[in-house]
């Protein structure tokens, strides 16, 4: 937690540990393996995530409805994400007002659903619809029986319905909440596979040329306000790589131009300070693993992809005087602003540490000394132990100096 008490990226509370410790029970009960399939799980858990970050160019788009991919994907990428969002959605502090509808495009298992039943056991009690929309029905199944074994016997409010669609297409109830987690980076991987299929015209382009840009942003965000309520919200969650960070600041601009709001994560509503071009940096959010199942690190081990930091991009997008809300910031006096932590500590020259924020004057250096030299300036920041997702207040000194090698403000650790 920050010094002021907000983290978007909190310890994991017990419902969710516990939760996510029974989260192998269940998947030994719902979507059992033979032992002849449990003892070649590592390797098709290495070639499933080689398809699924360095070699996206190959992947298998129907993984979801190959037997050994969904088993691969039920034990290894899905207790991950559920560990990330589990935690995002307890930092957030969504609040959802009872007879909300969550629309989660794309939802593979249920991931969502299971994470926001964990992360937030005060919501239980609300009556909510969710309805998941899935090309994959085998993913969908399996969904629908973890959340059976995960939930038991007790007697749940929450209506849950699914469909076999493509993410978009066909008519469905308005969303007060529509959910899109690994929605942009599987869109972005289709269209490059598309435009290869048929030959680039355009060669030579750039990284950002190459993503979803070209105004698809729009078009989607045009299909949205069609499909969303008029008070409702957008969820986009994505991996913390720099191209799906890329693809949200996008996202995050067009939307902006279009009349949403950005309530998370950013503390401002300017131009992002991170648009992640391709030798700076991009938005997104790491933290510590230590928190994830023990049986879940053990397989990592026998997986031979150890995991000491989660990480991941979201963005999230409410229509003006929506309900739907989440924590809010810490309040600023005259003279003070926010400041949204981005990066881990890093060393800088004469004994001091260096962390990156954004706030609504751009990019910031948050500076301190070294534990080993606590002097404090008139005017900065108190940094002690700040995160990424940690929102800070600072204290805007009058005379501001720049960052040579980023060009971000630097602000001095703060004495009050």
């Amino acid at each position: 937690m920050s010094h002021y008490g907000y983290s978007l990226f909190p310890v994991p509370g017990p419902e969710l540990t516990r939760g996510l410790e029974k989260f192998a029970d269940a998947l030994d009960s719902a979507c059992s393996l033979r032992p002849k399939h449990r003892a070649a799980l590592p390797g098709v858990v290495r070639q499933l995530s080689t398809f699924l970050t360095t070699d996206r160019s190959d992947w298998p788009r129907d993984y979801m409805t190959r037997p050994e991919y969904l088993s691969a994907y039920l034990r290894w990428f899905m207790p991950w994400n559920l560990f990330r969002q589990g935690i995002l959605l307890q930092g957030l502090g969504l609040d959802l007002p009872a007879g909300s509808r969550i629309v989660d495009l794309g939802a593979g298992p249920l991931t969502f659903l299971l994470a926001l039943w964990l992360g937030r056991p005060d919501l239980r009690d609300r009556s909510m619809e969710y309805i998941a929309v899935d090309r994959a029905e085998p993913a969908l199944k399996a969904g629908r029986d973890l959340f059976s074994a995960m939930t038991g016997t007790a007697t749940t409010n929450w209506k849950v319905r699914t469909e076999r669609s493509l993410a978009g297409h066909g008519r469905l109830p308005k969303a007060d909440l529509l959910v899109a987690a690994n929605f942009l980076n599987e869109l972005e991987t289709s269209a490059r596979s598309s435009r290869a299929g048929r030959g680039s015209a355009r060669a030579g382009s750039s990284d950002e040329d190459e993503g979803i840009g070209g105004g698809l942003e729009d078009r989607i965000l045009v299909r949205w306000q069609k499909q969303v309520t008029s008070k409702g919200a957008v969820l986009l969650i994505e991996p913390g790589t720099r191209p799906a960070g890329r693809q949200l600041v996008r996202m995050r601009r067009a939307a902006l131009e279009q009349g949403w709001r950005v309530a998370a994560p950013c503390p401002h509503a300017v131009e992002c300070p991170l648009p992640g071009a391709r030798s700076g940096a991009w938005c997104h959010f790491t933290f510590s693993s230590e928190g994830a199942p023990g049986w879940l690190h053990k397989l990592a081990r026998k997986v031979k992809l150890p995991k000491e930091r989660a990480s991941l991009s979201f963005l999230l997008l409410t229509r003006p005087d929506s309900p739907i809300s989440i924590r809010p910031f810490p309040r600023v006096r005259q003279g003070e602003g926010l400041a949204l932590v981005v990066s881990e500590p890093f060393e800088l020259p004469d004994w001091k540490q260096g962390r990156y924020a954004c706030s609504d004057r751009g990019l910031l250096l948050l500076e301190e000394k070294s534990h080993s030299n606590r002097g404090a300036s008139p005017a900065g920041i108190r940094m002690g132990g700040l995160h990424p997702g940690d929102v800070a207040i600072v204290q805007w000194p009058r005379d501001l100096r720049r960052d040579s090698k980023s060009g971000a403000l630097i602000l001095p650790r703060a004495s009050r």
